[in-house]
């Protein structure tokens, strides 16, 4: 296929992802609302704002309309095979189907300037939007995952450099302390991400991406799904329930990612989802061919929309 007709051919998805993302959360996740509302029986509370969730939920999707008003700062993780066609002019071409979405009314425009507070009203500006990119050997495909971030969750993120000789004994008791101050601000029930290892950046980035794994996945060393299992019962144990008006649903997931770290150095990265968890993935073939799906507990695409 030739370059013009391939670049379309990625715009379209762009814009396919991305609106289908903001209007949609994840099957998973609601599969665990539901739990949580069957659970929520006698918390008339908690019942009602978890019915409200699902209803607003099933919404959006009927009507293809954002299932919360903040569209979020749109993340784009970007997999590239290393012989896929066209190694250039992704972001020239995210920044055009970010505009045209906001046109649409599809995003609200949610970028601002730092130092003088200007919003250009397309998503647009300085280093934004958020783009992560690997190169995967021996592939010729292209993979793209969006997370629609919202503000409110973002804000609970925080990064940690703990003593290297403490810091596996220490970083939990942060981390559910972070939680507990929050309360509702990041609207739960949430999902918390976790990077260990690496350095600050690292650590923040491996937090960020936890988030993409399946609900519901355990990471595959031991160990670490230990303390997934043990952050999720802990978290869930505080007295701050749905949108933080007491119950224990206070979280559907936890996910935790790791590298090797520096000797002197333990970097810890949290960053937390709220309960509209919206993220797709896309493939695109060399040839142009487009599937929607989702990344697997590896990272790996599968074509499959029920695992979402």
């Amino acid at each position: 296929m030739d370059r013009l007709n391939l670049l379309k051919i990625i715009e379209n998805s762009l814009y396919s992802l991305i609106s289908y993302s903001a209007q949609t959360v994840t099957k998973r996740t609601i599969n665990e609302i539901e739990k949580m509302l069957e659970n929520e029986k006698k918390n008339e509370i908690a019942h009602s704002q978890l019915e409200l969730m699902l209803e607003n939920i099933l919404y959006g999707k009927k009507n293809q309309i954002p299932v919360c008003q903040d569209t979020g700062l749109i993340n784009i993780f970007i997999q590239l095979g290393e012989n896929f066609p066209i190694i250039s002019d992704f972001k020239k071409t995210i920044i055009k189907i970010l505009a045209q979405l906001t046109n649409d009314s599809k995003l609200r425009a949610n970028t601002v300037d730092p130092i003088k507070f200007h919003n250009p009203g397309d998503n647009s500006g300085l280093n934004t939007p958020p783009i992560y990119l690997e190169l995967i050997p021996n592939r010729d495909d292209l993979i793209i995952t969006i997370l629609n971030k919202g503000g409110g969750c973002e804000n609970i993120s925080a990064l940690y450099m703990l003593n290297p000789a403490t810091g596996f004994e220490d970083f939990i008791p942060l981390i559910l302390n972070e939680i507990k101050n929050a309360g509702g601000k990041p609207c739960p029930p949430i999902i918390v991400g976790i990077g260990i290892g690496g350095d600050s950046v690292k650590s923040m980035y491996l937090a960020k991406k936890a988030l993409l794994r399946p609900i519901g996945t355990r990471n595959r060393r031991e160990e670490v799904s230990a303390l997934e299992k043990n952050l999720l019962n802990q978290i869930n144990a505080l007295d701050i329930g749905v949108m933080g008006l007491g119950g224990h649903s206070n979280c559907i997931d936890v996910h935790i990612e790791w590298a090797m770290r520096h000797p002197a150095s333990y970097p810890v990265g949290l960053v937390v989802e709220c309960y509209s968890h919206r993220t797709i993935s896309g493939r695109i073939s060399k040839e142009g061919g487009f599937f929607m799906g989702y990344l697997d507990l590896n990272y790996n695409f599968v074509k499959n929309e029920d695992g979402v």
